[in-house]
């Protein structure tokens, strides 16, 4: 009887990813691949890996293969920001096949990509700006109303902010939609009952629509309610 030892044959697994610049919303691809320090050696004879990344996400890669990869958004928003660099890499090793390989290492090289706000916004300027839309508008409720009622307008966002966002109107009236909230309500002074023939017509415009603090990337502000 002979015995037979396993010499010590280290696989690493490396992390590499697609793009170094992205724009905000991108996509980015990270991929895993084993290494075998002895190049004459199979790494894929194994039932299956799972590898996490710095922020959580998960690369697997399938029994029998070499590599693996994951295709994330990279993170948007509707404001004015400095570039944002990502860096990732491998913190942990799961799966059916993590037990199988002699010895099994995590790369240590880390690699970053840098996040741009879209072209065109004020925060990287150049081109047709292709910043996420923020869109006030106001409306009138009704048709008319008789002088001693006060006329009602609606004002609306086109999606949802996580801050709270305020609208300045013509009247002076300042309106601020709480994070969530896309409507609100603006009740106009009425013109006031008298005896004179005095009808007219009573316009309400959005002069200011802001979120403190914050530039947004592409604000419109829709036209004036009668």
């Amino acid at each position: 009887t002979v015995a037979v030892t396993d010499t010590q044959s280290p696989v690493t697994a490396e992390l590499t990813v697609d793009n170094t610049t992205v724009t905000e919303g991108g996509k980015i691809t990270y991929t895993v691949t084993l290494v075998s320090a002895d190049p004459t050696l199979p790494v894929t004879n194994h039932k299956g890996l799972t590898f996490t990344l710095t922020d959580g996400t998960t690369v697997t890669i399938k029994a029998g293969e070499a590599t693996g990869s994951v295709t994330v958004s990279a993170p948007d928003n509707v404001y004015v920001n400095d570039p944002v660099t990502i860096t990732q890499g491998l913190t942990d090793v799961s799966g059916k096949g993590a037990d199988q390989f002699e010895q099994l290492e995590l790369g240590s090289t880390k690699v970053s990509t840098v996040v741009t706000d879209e072209p065109g916004t004020p925060g990287n300027p150049g081109g047709e700006n292709e910043g996420d839309l923020v869109k006030v508008t106001i409306v009138a409720d009704q048709i008319s109303v008789n002088e001693a009622t006060e006329p009602t307008f609606t004002i609306s966002l086109n999606k949802a902010l996580d801050k709270p966002f305020t609208v300045t109107l013509s009247t002076g009236a300042t309106l601020t939609f709480a994070a969530g909230e896309t409507t609100k309500s603006y009740a106009a002074p009425a013109q006031g009952e008298d005896v004179f023939k005095d009808e007219g017509k009573i316009t309400v415009s959005i002069s200011k629509a802001e979120v403190v603090g914050e530039q947004l990337e592409n604000l419109e502000i829709g036209k004036a309610a009668t």
